[in-house]
């Protein structure tokens, strides 16, 4: 399972359809530092990715799935360092969740061309959306350019099938392969001063946070959350931007609260799960 912007367990479709196909399962995560100077990632986030991947390898550990960082130079590498891996590891399958950047689809292009030129089987999930990229579109065929019509459309689509996620891990076969996370050089220099303590790493951590946060918040959420000085919101951005949670875990934890629906019944709940479809 290559791991890329989905540092999570829970309601990961890549990870899951791996251990459902498989008794033994590895995953990786590339980490290059001249694509985080690239793409001017802020120290405080490359520093919070760090933190949840050793939390992560913690939790992958207890089921017999390694880690493995592979260092890299840049996208271009990518499709070399997933070859080596596979034939280190003697690799049948490989499973990753899509990104949607341009850098990133035309990485994923070239990875799939290497895979399909060395017979390796490989299969993409859409962990980050509901709906498939351009599945939702206007009766002239064409995507949506404003909010609420393409909100109207989404909920009239919508089937609670969607969010059918829960999933019971069980032990997988040991490798024999450890995981290097402890060891990998980073080559990571702290020089932000963001106060980090308010997002504890790891996504128990994050679900705890969301589960709070709809106990006791989120009914104010229409009124508090264009209030700066009120604590109104939900803080998850950081685990959303990373994957350490995912938004169909927010979206059904959020119905769970309001009768299962998506456009009645508590104004805060509804108007929380509208900026989720935005996301």
């Amino acid at each position: 399972v290559w791991l890329r912007n989905d540092l999570r367990m829970d309601d990961n479709p890549a990870l899951r359809s791996a251990c459902i196909a498989s008794d033994e399962v590895s995953c990786i995560y590339i980490y290059s530092k001249e694509q985080i100077k690239l793409h001017n990632e802020a120290n405080c986030k490359i520093e919070f990715i760090i933190s949840n991947l050793k939390d992560l390898s913690s939790t992958l550990k207890k089921i017999n799935i390694p880690l493995s960082i592979i260092d890299s130079d840049g996208f271009s590498d990518n499709p070399s360092k997933i070859l080596d891996v596979i034939n280190e590891r003697s690799i049948s399958k490989v499973y990753w969740n899509n990104m949607f950047g341009t850098d990133e689809n035309k990485r994923d292009q070239e990875v799939q061309k290497i895979l399909n030129n060395n017979n390796i089987e490989y299969e993409t999930f859409d962990d980050q959306v509901v709906y498939s990229p351009g599945t939702i579109k206007t009766k002239e065929d064409k995507p949506y350019s404003v909010f609420t019509p393409f909100k109207r459309r989404w909920i009239e689509n919508f089937n609670i099938d969607f969010l059918d996620i829960e999933f019971n891990y069980t032990s997988k076969n040991d490798s024999g392969i450890s995981s290097n996370v402890d060891e990998f050089n980073f080559d990571f220099k702290k020089t932000h001063s963001v106060d980090m303590s308010i997002w504890n790493i790891g996504e128990e951590s994050a679900i705890s946070i969301l589960n709070n946060y709809l106990d006791h918040k989120v009914l104010r959420y229409s009124k508090d959350r264009n209030d700066p000085i009120i604590d109104g919101t939900s803080r998850i951005s950081p685990y959303l931007a990373s994957g350490i949670i995912s938004s169909k875990r927010c979206i059904l934890e959020a119905l769970k609260k309001n009768n299962f629906e998506l456009d009645s019944g508590e104004i805060g709940i509804v108007k929380w799960i509208d900026e989720i479809i935005w996301r």
